[in-house]
């Protein structure tokens, strides 16, 4: 017996001896009777067709077949091609996190600056935010180390009364 398999859209024969085709009409379960050889053949390519030749179950490969590398690397419109390496492939996500970055520094600044004076807060974004010592943020600002280490202290105390230690601020945490 010749068996025709659906592959995409094409079809394959397979060929299968009596004991084949006896095995297939059983997982099959056909039931009917046959009074031929070419009837049940036919019972058992009908059956085939009806559990297994779909095109929503054979077309798994054509849904699946890219899911391994993307056809169009991810590069900027003005780079050339780098042929050294694969990189292109990996997304940069570069300028996504440097905007996440610069809307939490601007969010702290704002929430420093409703919640503290104008010189606390100063000080503390310079300070602790920036990275500035603080030897030279009381240079730049033209008063002196201890006057700027006052303002900061005041100001760690009044972050510390407003967020409680649960919070996630830096501050209240000790840094």
């Amino acid at each position: 017996m010749k068996l025709k398999i659906r592959f995409d859209k094409y079809f394959q024969s397979i060929e299968l001896n009596e004991k084949e085709t006896e095995e297939m009409w059983i997982s099959l379960s056909i039931e009917e009777e046959y009074d031929s050889q070419e009837d049940k053949e036919k019972l058992i390519q009908e059956k085939f067709n009806e559990e297994f030749n779909k095109p929503e179950f054979n077309n798994w490969r054509k849904h699946n077949r890219r899911i391994s590398m993307p056809e169009m690397p991810f590069r900027k419109d003005d780079q050339e091609e780098d042929l050294t390496d694969h990189m292109d492939y990996i997304p940069d996500y570069t300028d996504l996190e440097n905007r996440d970055r610069k809307a939490d520094y601007e969010f702290y600044c704002e929430l420093l600056r409703k919640n503290l004076t104008t010189k606390q807060a100063e000080a503390f974004i310079a300070v602790h935010l920036d990275g500035v010592p603080a030897n030279e943020y009381a240079d730049s600002v033209g008063t002196s180390k201890s006057n700027i280490s006052h303002h900061l202290a005041v100001a760690k105390k009044k972050l510390k009364k407003i967020f409680p230690n649960t919070s996630t601020f830096p501050s209240s945490l000790g840094l």
